[in-house]
């Protein structure tokens, strides 16, 4: 799953739908880069890393969509996990009898 996620705009209006179709061959070329459009028209490319996601906008920029455009800066998911055995019992209530 995504872990980094930048947002693009480009730069002259014009240049949308090449960034658009350039979005569409990069999702099809790499399979774990996820590419969507938010309700407010922001373009999102999620990757597995820093790394992951400039190699994806470095192949956008002068491969597929081949237009120059704006990055936000890179905005990093926060997940946790459990570590080790915890010393306290929990009991919960389940819906299923």
């Amino acid at each position: 799953s995504p872990v980094v996620k930048v947002a693009v705009k480009v730069k002259d209006g014009k240049e949308l739908p090449k960034l658009v179709e350039g979005l569409k061959k990069l999702s099809k070329s790499d399979p774990l880069v996820v590419c969507t459009t938010e309700e407010s028209g922001e373009h999102v490319i999620a990757g597995c890393g820093e790394l992951h996601v400039e190699i994806c906008l470095k192949d956008l920029r002068e491969e597929y969509a081949q237009c120059d455009f704006i990055v936000s800066d890179p905005v990093v998911s926060y997940r946790e996990t459990v570590t080790e055995l915890s010393g306290q019992t929990c009991l919960a209530k389940s819906p299923n009898k």
